[in-house]
């Protein structure tokens, strides 16, 4: 079931993202927005690879 849920969720995330970028691009302000979702996407890689080294490094004392 959450399995489910989390793919309805990303499903409507990932519609939602297409749409503002379809709306930018008309706009003239691509270059922004993906800049921006270029900042985000680095920012989440980042606290993913703190959480995989904080893991292995917890898990290597136990």
């Amino acid at each position: 079931m959450l399995n489910v849920f989390i793919l309805v969720v990303s499903t409507i995330a990932v519609l939602y993202l297409l749409f503002q970028l379809i709306r930018a691009g008309r706009q003239g302000r691509l270059l922004q927005t993906l800049r921006d979702l270029l900042i985000v996407f680095l920012a989440i890689l980042m606290t993913a690879a703190i959480f995989y080294i904080g893991f292995r490094f917890f898990r290597s004392f136990m």
